[in-house]
């Protein structure tokens, strides 16, 4: 009888420490959990981001010229590809740029954008020299179409209070691209005949 007690209360205390030490972990591993999801999550938003902006500019350069009213298509078309992550309207944006090289000398040669106004082309504005990555040059008399998108972004979203702040940014993805039907320099006013 006394070994079965003894036996009994050394399980008992060993379940015991399983249950101190389980309550120790699980926090951790619970954070481990969140933030992994949370990566995830910001990872996606990432590539949906790049998948918009480089498929947006391969449709803008298969215009042979653009027009207008073709940018509430344009700029449709940037949000069905971006999916759920806003790209257009209140929270995200959506810039598409032209840019030449004219007599040596770069420039945006237009600009049109949709969605917040929080959100700044990084590429310049309208008649200013662009900032292009790598020091980029638009080959002389050449076009270079520019699509940019913008979206907020928490890297923590699920374990923002763990974390200690919500981790808020913004994602900014680019595509440059040269037209390939023509020479989209300029964009003509109206609607497309």
């Amino acid at each position: 009888m006394n070994h079965t007690r003894q036996t009994s209360l050394l399980a008992a205390g060993r379940r015991g420490v399983a249950a101190i030490e389980f309550a120790l972990t699980a926090p951790f591993i619970l954070l481990v959990m969140l933030a992994g999801t949370d990566l995830a999550l910001f990872v996606r938003t990432v590539m949906r981001m790049d998948q918009a902006a480089t498929e947006l500019a391969l449709t803008v350069t298969q215009y042979p010229n653009l027009y207008d009213s073709d940018f509430t298509n344009l700029f449709n078309a940037a949000q069905i590809l971006a999916g759920t992550t806003p790209v257009t309207g209140t929270f995200g944006a959506t810039i598409i740029s032209g840019i030449v090289n004219s007599g040596g000398k770069q420039t945006v040669a237009w600009q049109k954008r949709t969605g917040a106004t929080t959100f700044k082309s990084l590429i310049g504005l309208a008649g200013a020299v662009p900032v292009l990555p790598d020091n980029y040059v638009v080959p002389a008399g050449g076009t270079l179409a520019a699509v940019e998108v913008f979206t907020p972004a928490s890297t923590w979203v699920l374990s923002a209070k763990i974390m200690g702040g919500s981790g808020s940014t913004s994602v900014r993805s680019y595509a440059l691209d040269q037209p390939r039907l023509g020479n989209l320099a300029q964009i003509t006013p109206g609607n497309r005949p």
